[in-house]
């Protein structure tokens, strides 16, 4: 039993042990009460705002009216209640993609996808153990790399972002039978999209099925809202398109995308969607609406709003002089800090300040590496910004940076 506790243990020990804040207000507005106190909040991941929106909330109490707190079990057997078709269809229209299979959480989505596309009977491609390949970026999500440890197939680890390793390691299993590439379409911790447009090619010349993690970035970027596949005129151009309902949407969710024939074999191969409960009624009636508003013109300008509130910290965070990770080009704005214990002492500091941003650090980035990720929302006004700003620079003469 004592092993069990050697993790925990280990936290401790280092003084990098997670802190668990209770946030006593909903925790996805600008400003929150902490232990009492108002604090501005500085990372949820509701980019848009859309988890507290008027209508959006409208929706959702009137989806409970009518279907209650729960779906009543799994789509599979006895809870595909008409309002989850509903939900399919407009998240399919959202990223450009014929069907979409909804699940309730992202991490489910992800779990369920490999082993239903690369495994012998229940896959896609049926055959046997081994002769399946999955490429996968080296700074996936955990979810991603739990979904492939699932897979009897083989799995091949490409440097981050870097086309040549994966073309190299593509070469290497050519005569393979069923090969697959996944990549997240924004890294939020390294601020920056995939370069989808080469995988694509790579995945064409090579017969590989690609696939795109794309939850920081649907409902954050596009024209529309269609996420990183959007915003490099690819739509229905990737095999499959996951995403959560959880960050730009304001809900909870997850979701794979894909044509038609491949949704339909998603949703009796893939075990999370026959042998769990579905999404709540009341979830999807919300989660409909805040899709119709990130799609609509409203949605267009809470993007503007957002990219103009990261571009205003970018500016200021490097005239300060942090290191900020990334090239800019999506909203979460990481400033770099290196030493796990620092960073964890630097965002204590930055609550009694009135600002609340944890620590992300190892395992979630490599050890040595970690930051403090900002995660604006279009709702942030000028006055928050400035209150972030103006903290950052207390500890940047407090602890040398």
């Amino acid at each position: 039993m004592q092993r069990l506790f050697e993790f925990t243990d280990f936290l401790e020990k280092e003084g990098i042990a997670p802190t668990f804040h209770k946030i006593e207000t909903a925790g996805t507005e600008p400003e929150v009460i902490i232990n009492g106190k108002k604090v501005l909040m500085f990372s949820s991941n509701n980019y848009l705002g859309l988890a507290l929106h008027p209508k959006v909330i409208a929706k959702a109490k009137e989806a409970l009216e009518k279907h209650g707190l729960g779906p009543g079990g799994s789509r599979f057997l006895c809870g595909n209640i008409d309002i989850l078709d509903e939900l399919d269809k407009e998240t399919a229209e959202l990223v450009g993609t014929e069907d979409a299979v909804t699940l309730p959480t992202g991490y489910m989505a992800n779990v369920a996808v490999f082993k239903a596309i690369m495994d012998p009977i229940i896959g896609i491609f049926p055959y046997r153990k081994g002769e399946g390949v999955i490429f996968s970026d080296e700074f996936n999500h955990g979810s991603i790399v739990d979904g492939c440890r699932l897979s009897y197939a083989e799995k091949v680890i490409f440097r981050h972002n870097d086309l040549s390793d994966l073309e190299k390691k593509l070469k290497r299993s050519s005569l393979r039978r069923h090969k697959m590439i996944v990549t997240e379409g924004v890294f939020s911790p390294w601020g920056e999209f995939a370069p989808l447009p080469e995988i694509l090619e790579l995945a064409k010349k090579y017969n590989a099925v690609f696939m795109v993690d794309d939850a920081h970035g649907v409902g954050a970027v596009g024209k529309t809202g269609g996420g990183a596949v959007e915003h490099f005129g690819l739509r229905g151009q990737v095999d499959i398109v996951m995403g959560s309902f959880d960050k730009a949407l304001g809900g909870m969710g997850g979701f794979l995308a894909s044509g038609k024939k491949l949704a339909e074999h998603l949703r009796v191969a893939a075990r999370p969607n026959i042998l769990s409960s579905a999404v709540s009624g009341v979830l999807a009636g919300g989660l409909i609406e805040a899709i119709k508003i990130c799609r609509s013109e409203e949605g267009i300008k809470l993007r503007s709003q957002l990219s103009a509130n990261a571009d205003y910290l970018r500016k200021n965070f490097n005239a300060l002089g942090f290191k900020i990770v990334g090239n800019g080009e999506v909203p979460v704005t990481p400033v770099f800090i290196g030493e796990e214990s620092k960073s964890i002492r630097l965002a204590d500091r930055l609550l009694e300040y009135g600002i609340y941003s944890p620590s992300f650090r190892w395992p979630a980035v490599p050890k040595g590496e970690s930051r403090i990720r900002i995660t604006p929302m279009a709702t942030h006004k000028k006055e928050h910004l400035d209150a972030l700003l103006h903290a950052f620079g207390k500890v940047k003469e407090e602890f040398k940076l």
